[in-house]
């Protein structure tokens, strides 16, 4: 039996890191108020060491919440997050905080026009992507 794939998904992008277990407790009420399914996707470069006890508990956070998560190995890690975007039709993708102008997040902001990103704090705080363009007076870190 073949099952049909949602029409859209919301997304939580995370690093190995868990303080990222924020971003998939803030993203889960993205994904009930916009009734879609939550996916958790971590993109690692091969041969970086990784932190498996983070990731192990990002999983556990996922399944508690409802998500299925997803780790992959990429050399080019946005495209690896751009494929994986249009593969399972997100509309919503949820994200830490971009590191500076040029961050991958950024450079998606800019050229994923059809998917509404979400942004979360250190403190926890979600965040509305309403300006694609990096400022740091609107992330509120100083200058």
């Amino acid at each position: 039996m073949n099952e049909k794939m949602p029409v859209h998904n919301t997304l939580v992008l995370v690093t190995d890191q868990f303080s990222c277990e924020r971003i998939i407790k803030a993203a889960r009420v993205i994904a009930d108020l916009s009734n879609t399914p939550l996916q958790v996707l971590s993109v690692m470069r091969p041969g970086v060491p990784a932190n498996p006890q983070a990731l192990e508990h990002l999983f556990g956070v996922a399944k508690e919440y409802g998500a299925r998560m997803t780790v992959e190995f990429s050399d080019n890690p946005q495209s690896a997050i751009v494929h994986f975007i249009r593969d399972n039709r997100v509309v919503n993708a949820i994200t830490g905080m971009p590191d500076g102008e040029d961050s991958i997040l950024v450079r998606m902001w800019k050229t994923l026009l059809n998917v509404q990103f979400f942004t979360v704090s250190p403190n926890g705080e979600l965040h509305e992507v309403l300006e694609r363009e990096y400022r740091r007076e609107l992330l509120g870190t100083p200058g």
